[in-house]
């Protein structure tokens, strides 16, 4: 019954330290002037911040605990953002509008002292997990149209698929839906993120620089952030 909070808790931040391999990616854009998709970070931020007030609200530590460090991983990775972009202004307008997102919402369930607004804030922590685990699938199309899955980080997908099992099962053993059902869900989206991943593989991570830059000036899809030019 202990072991499996102390795994769960164990298993979150290693997905929230995984993240950081989307370092790699945005130094490899610059070389490619190629572009990195931040929605995955600022909803992973997002959703730190809503459950650390979810652990505190129901005096559980673990909960708590790992969101904390999971919050302060998504800050330095959208300031990694900010530091390799080239239109900081989206970056900063992204950050700014999460970040306000989330003071209104513990705003919100501080001040009111309705049951029902507990009810609403935990349904919203609930979907939140969903949203980040569903945002790399924004990028299906793409996939699917070049046939690389490139854009999807294998190990966040494995990890999170793990971490969406523990929390599953400590939802159950503390009879709690609104853990059950969303990791399900999350490990059914980390399933389908790891068979395109399996079926198209990964080309374009592998490629030289040079050979990646032919391919965007061939028409490889930009995404959302413009990385900063290397400076010589």
């Amino acid at each position: 019954m202990t072991l499996i909070p102390i795994l769960a808790a164990c298993a979150n931040v290693a997905m929230s330290a995984s993240q950081l391999s989307v370092i790699t990616a945005l130094r490899r854009a610059q070389n490619t002037k190629t572009t990195v998709p931040m929605l995955q970070f600022t909803l992973s931020f997002l959703s730190s911040v809503l459950w650390l007030k979810y652990g505190l609200i129901h005096q559980d530590h673990t909960i708590a605990s790992v969101n904390f460090i999971g919050m302060f991983i998504s800050i330095y990775i959208l300031w990694c953002f900010w530091c390799l972009s080239i239109i900081r202004t989206h970056v900063e307008n992204c950050f700014l509008f999460t970040t306000l997102t989330g003071v209104l919402t513990v705003g919100y369930i501080d001040h009111s002292e309705s049951p029902v607004a507990l009810e609403v804030f935990s349904t919203v922590c609930c979907l939140m997990p969903l949203a980040v685990l569903a945002s790399p699938l924004s990028q299906v199309g793409n996939v699917i149209r070049l046939r690389d899955a490139s854009v999807l980080l294998p190990s966040l997908a494995i990890l999170a698929f793990f971490n969406n099992v523990l929390w599953a099962t400590y939802g159950y053993l503390h009879n709690n839906p609104f853990m059950l059902v969303p990791n399900i869900i999350g490990a059914a989206f980390c399933t389908l993120q790891l068979a395109l991943i399996a079926y198209y593989g990964r080309a374009a991570a592998q490629m030289p620089a040079a050979a990646a830059a032919t391919a965007i000036t061939s028409g490889v899809a930009m995404t959302e952030i413009v990385p900063r030019p290397v400076q010589d």
